[in-house]
């Protein structure tokens, strides 16, 4: 009955870390070579890529980026942003991925991660 009970607990306990680790959102807001302003969410987990645009910000601030963050078919979602809000983007997954880092390093849990 113990064992049984202790392999349950660890079952949720493996479940609650594997989807706080893929859950783990970005907010960002995005503004179009029109100028146009809005936000989106992300999964850190589906950012694929962060790379130039093909515009300037209208405001005069510089090329804006483009965000790719893969879908759950295979497609990708691109985003348009300001450089400085694509440095905030970058800046939320590295952290991410050192907490992430940490979290094992630190710590007998098991993540798994499943594609």
């Amino acid at each position: 009955m113990l064992k049984k009970y202790w392999l349950t607990l660890a079952s949720v306990i493996l479940a609650t870390n594997v989807a706080m680790a893929n859950d783990y959102q970005v907010m960002f807001e995005t503004m179009t070579c029109d100028g146009e302003t809005g936000f989106a969410t992300a999964k850190i987990s589906e950012i694929y890529k962060v790379e130039s645009a093909d515009c300037y910000a209208p405001d005069g601030s510089g090329k804006l980026k483009k965000i790719l963050v893969k879908s759950p078919n295979g497609t990708f979602h691109i985003f348009t942003l300001t450089a400085k809000e694509a440095k905030y983007v970058m800046k939320e997954m590295q952290e991410y991925m050192h907490a992430r880092k940490r979290a094992l390093e630190n710590s007998e849990t098991i993540i798994f991660h499943r594609e």
